[in-house]
């Protein structure tokens, strides 16, 4: 399976419209359509390599109830890979919290995925700790 151009453009945009609306297995769904090998996320980036599907459930998990919305300010792609500047949106203990990110994708012909999420880990936020402790070197 191939996936590129426009094609990307439109699973990108579907994958973060199905992350903001809160819908797991939605979200797991479509993305395993789009890439059913192995996936991995650097996220973020420096941090443990997060690989596989159970890391992919983890990972929402992680995030909490109500986790931030992702605004994409900007998407590019190129042949099988696209760079989606966003913007993450929302609260924390009931404090508003936004988070610039820049995730780069990549998927292989054979089925894998690998998305490298660039933010900065605020430090009271015990999702950034999972992160930074969990997968297995790059």
């Amino acid at each position: 399976m191939t996936i590129a151009g426009r094609d990307l453009e439109s699973f990108i945009r579907r994958w973060y419209e199905l992350w903001n609306a809160q819908d797991k297995e939605g979200w797991l769904r479509h993305w395993r359509a789009m890439s059913p090998d192995e996936p991995t996320v650097e996220d973020p980036v420096g941090t443990l390599v997060k690989r596989g599907w159970d890391l992919a459930s983890q990972l929402w998990d992680r995030t909490g109830p109500d986790h931030p919305a992702v605004r994409i300010t900007q998407l590019i792609t190129g042949a099988d890979e696209a760079v989606v500047v966003c913007s993450n949106e929302g609260t924390y203990r009931g404090a508003e919290l936004v988070i610039p990110s820049v995730d780069v994708w990549r998927v292989e012909p054979g089925g894998s995925s690998a998305v490298r999420n660039f933010w900065e880990i605020p430090g009271h936020i015990p999702y950034g700790r999972w992160m930074a402790r969990t997968g297995s070197p790059r």
